[in-house]
C-alpha cells in the first residue's frame, strides 16, 4: 500500500516543482534549454556516482539489504536528495534545478517499474536487474550512459 504512495507521490511532487520553477524563471528560452539540460546530465551523473561509491562502498549496508530483497519496496524519502536539491537551488537556480526533478522523477519511475511495473524499456530492467545479480556492475538506474562512460556496464 505505502508504495503505491511514497513513489508517485515523489514523482508528482518532483514534477509540480520543476514546472513552477521554469513556469516562474526569468531565463532567456536559449539559456533555460541549456541550464535545463544541464541538470538533467548533472542528476544521471549524481545518481551514477552515489549509487557506486556511496551506496556500494561507504555506507553500504542498508543498501546491501535492497539487493538482497530487491523485491521489497524501498518506502523511503530520502530527505538528503531533498536537502541537495535546496542547496543546487541556490548555487545554480531553479531552471537547473527543474532539470534535475524530472531526471530524479524518471529515475524513481525506473527504480519503481524495475521492481515490478514492467512498464521501462527492456534494456533498462535488464541492466537493473544484472545489477542485483552482480552488484558490481551497472549502477546506472534511469540510463546506461554513465557505465558506457566509465567502463562497468556488463556486456
Amino acid at each position: 500500500m505505502m508504495i503505491a504512495v511514497i513513489y508517485p507521490g515523489e514523482m508528482i511532487i518532483a514534477i509540480v516543482t520543476a514546472i513552477i520553477l521554469l513556469a516562474i524563471s526569468a531565463s532567456r528560452v536559449d539559456t533555460a534549454i541549456v541550464l535545463f539540460a544541464g541538470g538533467f546530465v548533472a542528476w544521471a551523473l549524481c545518481e551514477y556516482l552515489v549509487h557506486r561509491f556511496v551506496l556500494h562502498d561507504l555506507v553500504h549496508t542498508g543498501h546491501r539489504l535492497h539487493h538482497t530483497s530487491p523485491d521489497e519496496p524501498v518506502l523511503v524519502i530520502f530527505w538528503q536528495i531533498w536537502a541537495c536539491f535546496a542547496v543546487v537551488y541556490f548555487i545554480v537556480g531553479g531552471v537547473f534545478l527543474a532539470g534535475t526533478l524530472i531526471a530524479h522523477a524518471w529515475y524513481l519511475f525506473v527504480h519503481h517499474a524495475a521492481h515490478g511495473q514492467d512498464k521501462v524499456p527492456a534494456r533498462l530492467l535488464l541492466h537493473h536487474a544484472n545489477h542485483h545479480r552482480l552488484a558490481t556492475r551497472n549502477y546506472g538506474v534511469s540510463t546506461t550512459f554513465w557505465d558506457r562512460v566509465f567502463g562497468t556496464m556488463l556486456r
